[in-house]
């Protein structure tokens, strides 16, 4: 864990001697120069060709991250479009693209067309694929890449590519794959608004409904990885949560901008979080995704639940509605692609 402290300072703070790195860490000199030996030994960081004098006049060494040891990617596959950003080992953005998906393609179409963007993401790379990080719009076991295929899955073409070992057996490096929805909300816990939170629900409004449920400092998977999947959640025999927003034609009264007082998918989300609240007791809701662009959503969403909240609960619009995915499995992939330097995993909260 000291290795870790001394690394993640310098890529917070960028260049620093030992002496500085031991200061704001709060580890002993002695400890921390064990550790720069060490770092330094498996390439993470390098000394630069600037140095420090300190009181006695001594010269001092001032390292930095190697970013050229290694590059991380990030992929966020929605319903519409697939974003990808690769990374050096400093965190720089070498590239941050967006693909549109075809309509029209079948399902090893789409497998084949992400393989295509990866490799022309890295093709004119020379440092290695550290590790892969995958974000999908549909609920899956994070730990065997199984995709969890729900009644009236709007994102069906997604149903049976298990990303995880299609990228191990392409590009041979670890691989680490969740619900966008779960990356959306270690975002929000480890760079976004809910940083010194330790219980709240994110909701994301899109092309599906989904919760992240963040209780007590931890992520809620559940047993077969799909707690939080609100947008399942069935009103009638043959409608769910989604489908009764998109009928009830709320995407377009955003567009209109329309007043949403007593609007029906208004009553029924508030209603659905207002149950939320008395099961779950959140501090906070953060809600995301692209309808809380609208000016009038979120405002016409709180005036609905508060009448039927019994507990004080805030809610808040995400920093990054529409890149908080993105945002999240980037950061887990940065962690996975440390734990291959032998660097151990922090606790998941702070990715």
């Amino acid at each position: 864990m000291t290795d870790r402290q001394f690394f993640h300072c310098l890529k917070e703070n960028g260049p620093m001697t030992r002496a500085a790195i031991a200061k704001k860490t709060g580890i002993s000199r002695p400890t921390i120069s064990e550790s720069a030996q060490r770092l330094e030994k498996a390439g993470m960081v390098v000394e630069t060709t600037r140095k420090s004098k300190n009181k006695q006049g001594r010269a001092g060494v001032i390292y930095e991250v190697n970013a050229s040891k290694g590059l991380t990617l990030a992929i966020a596959i929605d319903v519409k479009q697939i974003q990808l950003r690769l990374t050096d080992l400093s965190l720089k953005v070498i590239r941050d693209q967006c693909f549109y998906i075809d309509p029209g393609w079948q399902q090893e179409e789409l497998a084949q067309a992400i393989l295509r963007f990866i490799r022309m993401a890295i093709q004119d790379q020379n440092s290695p694929l550290l590790a892969i990080g995958v974000s999908v719009a549909v609920p899956v076991n994070y730990l065997t890449g199984e995709i969890l295929a729900l009644p009236y899955s709007k994102f069906s073409i997604i149903h049976g590519i298990n990303f995880k070992q299609l990228f191990q057996q392409n590009f041979d490096c670890p691989v680490t794959l969740d619900n966008d929805v779960n990356w959306a909300t270690l975002a929000e816990k480890s760079l976004g608004i809910a940083k010194h939170v330790s219980d709240f629900v994110f909701i994301y409004f899109g092309e599906g409904i989904g919760a992240g449920i963040f209780l007590d400092n931890h992520l809620m998977r559940g047993a077969a990885g799909i707690s939080g999947e609100i947008g399942h959640i069935m009103l009638g025999k043959n409608e769910n949560l989604q489908d009764f927003v998109t009928n009830q034609k709320l995407p377009e009264a955003l567009e209109e901008g329309a007043d949403l007082t007593g609007h029906l998918a208004i009553c029924q989300i508030a209603s659905t979080l207002a149950t939320i609240a008395a099961v779950v007791n959140p501090k906070m809701f953060v809600l995301g995704g692209p309808m809380t662009k609208y000016p009038q959503f979120i405002p016409a969403i709180i005036n609905e639940i508060q009448p039927m909240l019994f507990n004080k609960v805030s809610f808040v619009p995400s920093n990054a509605p529409n890149y908080a995915p993105l945002n999240g499995v980037q950061a887990g992939t940065y962690e996975l692609a440390l734990t291959s330097f032998g660097l151990p995993t922090p606790p998941e909260p702070t990715l």
